[in-house]
């Protein structure tokens, strides 16, 4: 496939410009496995927006030609949600010295060209030069066994992110719900966090 890839990294309130343009990447990205999500544009926005508002998030995108094929954004901890703040702060854990990695997210044909890694470098580095901060973490989905399962097509990327360093956090688990392709309600997900220190 003829391609023309470009990385680029956006700070702050440099994001906004391509807000819609990342939402609407994201939300093809939910639907599938192992997000599995239905989320409206608004509801992806207004999560977005906080990222956009704090001057030392980054986004780090990938264009192939004008369009965003990928995605990848981060923003200090003590900016997102109460729950995983007060989560670090009843383990003994300043949230302020971690700096938060969002979800990457790549459409499908882009996928195995060690885009990931670059996602994951370019947010660590940002987090370095910013030299207040000490580790990163992220969170990801927990599958049970009365989860759907994953197609055959689906790669892991944990291989990839203990290669990169993380260590997984079972201590640090939340649970967050959403409405789901499996489930007409919003249905309760565990979320476990992985951590490097920097």
């Amino acid at each position: 496939m003829a391609s023309n890839i470009n990385i680029r990294t956006f700070m702050g309130g440099g994001i906004k410009i391509y807000l819609s343009s990342i939402a609407k990447l994201r939300l093809a990205v939910f639907k599938d496995y192992p997000f599995l999500c239905k989320i409206t544009l608004e509801e992806e926005l207004a999560y977005l927006r906080r990222f956009a508002q704090n001057k030392d998030s980054i986004a780090v995108l990938v264009f192939d030609g004008p369009k965003i094929v990928g995605a990848a954004i981060g923003a200090p901890l003590e900016s997102q949600e109460p729950e995983f703040i007060k989560l670090f702060q009843d383990k003994g854990l300043n949230p302020a010295s971690y700096f938060y990695f969002g979800q990457s997210v790549l459409l499908e044909p882009y996928r195995g060209r060690g885009l990931g890694h670059h996602f994951f470098d370019m947010r660590e580095q940002h987090a370095k030069h910013l030299k207040r901060f000490t580790r990163i973490c992220f969170v990801s989905i927990v599958r049970t066994s009365f989860s759907p399962a994953a197609p055959k097509e689906h790669s892991s990327l944990v291989n990839l992110w203990e290669k990169s360093g993380y260590i997984k956090r079972t201590d640090l688990t939340c649970v967050q719900s959403w409405k789901d392709s499996t489930a007409e309600k919003p249905t309760p997900k565990t979320l476990v966090f992985w951590t490097k220190e920097i």
